[in-house]
């Protein structure tokens, strides 16, 4: 054997000497990361009672990258008695009215949004001896949900004044279908009428359902659901079918991980879309939207005799951007609102509460200024 031959033959044994190293120890990594899934799984298994609301931190945030499909399929019964009372909130069909005391003395403004819309009547109802609050809401209602129950309400025919809210955190959701779509940690699978703008006008998309049964039997029905998750996928800005569809990789704990930190990523970009450090892009989709609703609304209330009032919940942070956002078409139709940013500074933490609402004594603040705000604009 020449010293070449027997260079090449000991090259070749150490070659393989190292892929036979790499690939054990990639197959020991593989078999301890399969370890680590199945005990994920096993100690911390999310809870089988759809009724549980109270799982725990840590099986909460082992099953926040399950798909949303399959925290669906887990969470929804036919029966309203027992399926997870997440899945019962938000429905237009039928509205859910928060209907207020009989009191012959007083007005009736009727409020549609999300909590910060809902705890603005409560705090009206505390200071006001001229109104009540007559509220229709849903969890982290976007503008397109709350107009498209106004639209369906339209104050019930006996309001003095009705309430649109705005929230800013949530605007740049304000072009989607359903809250699952864009909240896929703890998904609410209500629907909401999706708005667009064409040649001017504000024109509306209806959900594939908008009811808890029609929810339920869309589910139940893979065609049903298929057809409507299409639906979603053509009008809805944030779906992502990879975040939504159910796979068999989510009984992965480790891959729910993954798609968990993927999603988080896609929603920032997203978002981006709308809204940067300068504000609202003042071109984008939902700022169009949200301006051509604030003028249909406005339009739509005047017609009835209504007074109409936006009300903008600028979140901690955010500055007066939301405002700002709104003001162009504010100012030109001279419609009423209530900005948050006039009574509670946005940058101020002391303004709010840890779940992100304002404190109590800022909701009176905000309620006594809506009561000034429905006095100057009402008709003689």
């Amino acid at each position: 054997m020449t010293l070449r031959s027997s260079f090449i033959s000991n090259s070749d044994v150490a070659t393989r000497r190292l892929t036979s190293r790499v690939f054990y120890t990639a197959l020991w990594v593989c078999a301890w990361l399969a370890v680590i899934d199945v005990t994920i799984n096993l100690v911390f298994a999310y809870p089988r009672d759809p009724k549980n609301t109270t799982p725990g931190g840590l099986r909460l945030y082992f099953d926040y990258g399950r798909s949303v499909e399959g925290k669906l399929i887990r969470e929804t019964r036919g029966d309203a008695k027992e399926t997870a009372p997440i899945t019962l909130a938000g429905w237009y069909d039928p509205l859910v009215v928060g209907e207020p005391a009989a009191d012959p003395g007083k007005e009736i403004v009727t409020i549609y949004g999300m909590s910060h819309a809902m705890r603005l009547g409560q705090a009206l109802d505390r200071t006001s001896n001229r109104f009540v609050a007559r509220t229709i809401g849903a969890p982290g209602a976007t503008p397109n949900w709350s107009y498209g129950a106004y639209l369906r309400d339209r104050g019930g025919n006996k309001s003095k004044a009705v309430v649109l809210a705005f929230l800013s955190a949530n605007l740049a959701a304000i072009t989607t279908m359903s809250s699952m779509t864009w909240g896929i940690d703890l998904p609410n699978p209500y629907t909401s009428d999706r708005f667009l703008v064409k040649d001017g006008e504000l024109t509306v998309v209806h959900p594939p359902y908008t009811s808890f049964d029609g929810y339920v039997a869309a589910l139940a029905d893979p065609n049903k659901w298929t057809a409507a998750k299409s639906v979603f996928a053509q009008y809805d800005t944030m779906y992502n079918d990879f975040l939504i569809s159910r796979s068999m990789f989510d009984q992965s704990a480790l891959f729910r991980l993954i798609r968990r930190a993927y999603g988080q990523r896609y929603f920032r970009e997203k978002r981006k879309e709308a809204l940067d450090q300068s504000g609202f892009a003042p071109d984008s989709e939902q700022v169009k939207v949200a301006q051509a609703i604030v003028h249909d609304f406005a339009v739509n209330a005047r017609r009835a005799g209504i007074v109409p009032v936006i009300f903008i919940a600028n979140n901690f942070g955010y500055s007066d951007f939301l405002f700002q956002a709104l003001e162009p078409t504010l100012k030109t139709d001279k419609i009423p609102y209530l900005n948050s940013a006039d009574v509670v500074l946005p940058d101020d933490p002391r303004g709010y509460l840890s779940d992100s609402h304002f404190t109590d004594e800022n909701d009176n603040k905000l309620s006594r200024e809506l009561e000034k705000i429905i006095l100057a604009n009402e008709r003689p």
